[in-house]
């Protein structure tokens, strides 16, 4: 449902644009600094319009890259950190396992009294 109201929105957005771009279909000057051309409105603003895109998914892609480049940095971490505690649970479970084994040792012995 979401994803539908973006592309009904997205719809209207670009209806809107057209009907603005051809009711200016008139020749105006761009200067783009070293040189002057004479373009038709509907021109421009479709141009502007593909730079604005452009610029906006290249924005979007940096930002996905970087959240993904987060993200992996983090589960790396924290599967360092459960390694490590793992391993010290195992020491642990380890130690624990030889201290009864040890108090059972002590218990089975007879004690000898001369």
């Amino acid at each position: 449902m979401k994803n539908q109201w973006r592309l009904v929105s997205a719809l209207v957005i670009v209806l809107i644009i057209v009907i603005f771009a051809i009711m200016n279909i008139n020749p105006v000057e761009v200067s783009f600094g070293f040189t002057t051309v004479h373009w038709p409105l509907i021109l421009v603003i479709v141009m502007t319009l593909i730079l604005g895109v452009a610029i906006a998914v290249l924005m979007a892609t940096f930002n996905s890259v970087k959240t993904n480049n987060e993200h992996k940095q983090a589960m790396a971490e924290a599967q360092a950190q459960i390694d490590k505690l793992t391993a010290e649970n195992k020491s642990l479970s380890l130690r624990l396992n030889n201290q009864g084994k040890q108090t059972r040792d002590k218990r089975a012995q007879p004690t000898v009294t001369k």
